[in-house]
């Protein structure tokens, strides 16, 4: 029978540890933020006029979208 190797991460001090942690952090503001921008820009989209009328069910009975 062949042996798994853990996939766990290697020991490192708490000094190590915390330099790799605040790279990570950095890494992850950047991605917030990148995410934030990214949905900023999509309320900003234009919106396109609705010519139908929708009508859906609702807890309360029939709704349209003026509703």
């Amino acid at each position: 029978m062949t042996k798994v190797k853990s996939a766990l991460p290697k020991v490192v001090s708490r000094d190590e540890w915390r330099v790799a942690r605040e790279a990570l952090l950095a890494k992850e503001k950047k991605a917030t933020d990148a995410r934030d921008a990214l949905a900023a820009e999509r309320r900003r989209l234009p919106m396109v006029e609705i010519d139908r009328d929708y009508v859906f069910e609702g807890p309360d009975g029939k709704a349209s979208l003026p509703d």
